[in-house]
């Protein structure tokens, strides 16, 4: 996560995409009891803590290292490093059956093109146009990383990628009317570098973008008592959280989704935001909320995987997966 240490007292407000607000307003209306059979409940239990725990490991490690060395580094400056992630998640998106490309963007730190990961779960209805995208950063970042290239940002931010990995995974079985796309983003930490220049190509194409699901730090519950933030900087954001809100309690995953009153553009949702699309930031407990458990090791060669919560990530990932496939509509 790219954080801004400075008094944050500004909330930022876009102008959505008339009508967005009250299309996903119906979406987040409290519904009745839950029915026998549900396809949701099969859906987000498919969610596993050790695909999770397996992404994580790869990416927090050093290549030719042994497993889960924690000696990584996926610092978008450094193209081998970067590159390697890159690789692994367009593969696995492959392996999915996934339509995966890769997205060119230009980064001033490194020569030649960096690239971000696109896959896209095409919608069923050929009439719907309209986008649902899941993402999270790749790169990670530790103070000294230039020197020591040791960074695995094992939270930041290899738990919201692997959050994006296992959605795929689950998603990618079932049918939806809306097209899904799965997005990993680099040059994060460079300045939301990489999701500005794909948000930007969006927008020239005329996408029609219903919402943003974008995850960072998504691992840490120290005291496990299953807070989480959905930051939200504008209306039409805001009731995308109220579905995945919705969706937490309906489903009782055991977590206490918070929603600040302020929305800093810290991560890469803001890029959309600024492009008038709905998006929202899911994180851990931060400073911004009524309580806060924010990762210690946050950008310190200590992020790893030991200091994360897996069945809090998975908790979140469920309610994340459901409420995609709420909003995607599940075909029958």
């Amino acid at each position: 996560m790219k954080r801004l240490f400075v008094s944050v007292t500004i909330v930022f407000l876009f102008c959505g995409v008339l009508g967005t607000a009250s299309f996903i307003a119906q979406f987040s209306t409290a519904t009745a009891a839950l029915q026998p059979g549900d396809p949701l409940v099969a859906l987000m239990e498919q969610v596993q803590e050790e695909q999770l725990r397996e992404h994580i490991c790869y990416l927090q490690s050093a290549e030719g290292g042994e497993a889960c060395n924690a000696q990584g580094s996926r610092w978008s400056c450094d193209g081998p490093a970067i590159d390697r992630a890159v690789e692994y998640g367009r593969q696995y998106f492959e392996k999915l059956g996934l339509r995966t490309k890769l997205d060119p963007y230009s980064l001033a730190c490194r020569p030649g093109l960096s690239y971000n990961v696109e896959a896209i779960l095409p919608g069923a209805d050929p009439q719907s146009p309209e986008i649902v995208l899941i993402t999270a950063h790749l790169d990670s970042f530790s103070q000294g990383v230039r020197t020591s290239r040791v960074a695995p940002g094992a939270d930041d931010n290899a738990s919201g990628s692997a959050g994006v990995l296992e959605a795929a995974r689950v998603l990618s079985q079932y049918k939806f009317k809306r097209s899904i796309y799965f997005v990993l983003f680099t040059g994060e930490e460079q300045g939301l570098v990489g999701s500005r220049a794909y948000a930007a190509r969006l927008k020239r194409e005329g996408a029609n973008i219903v919402g943003v699901f974008n995850m960072d730090m998504i691992g840490y519950d120290s005291d496990d008592n299953g807070v989480f933030e959905i930051q939200a900087p504008d209306e039409d954001s805001y009731q995308l959280g109220q579905l995945l809100i919705t969706t937490t309690n309906r489903y009782g995953l055991k977590l206490t989704p918070e929603v600040p009153d302020q929305a800093p553009p810290w991560s890469d949702h803001a890029s959309f935001a600024r492009q008038g699309y709905p998006a929202v930031l899911i994180i851990e407990d931060t400073e911004l909320g009524e309580s806060e458990d924010f990762n210690p090791y946050y950008h310190t060669t200590g992020d790893t995987l030991q200091a994360i919560n897996l069945s809090y990530a998975r908790r979140i990932v469920q309610a994340l997966v459901g409420t995609v496939a709420q909003l995607a509509e599940l075909a029958q």
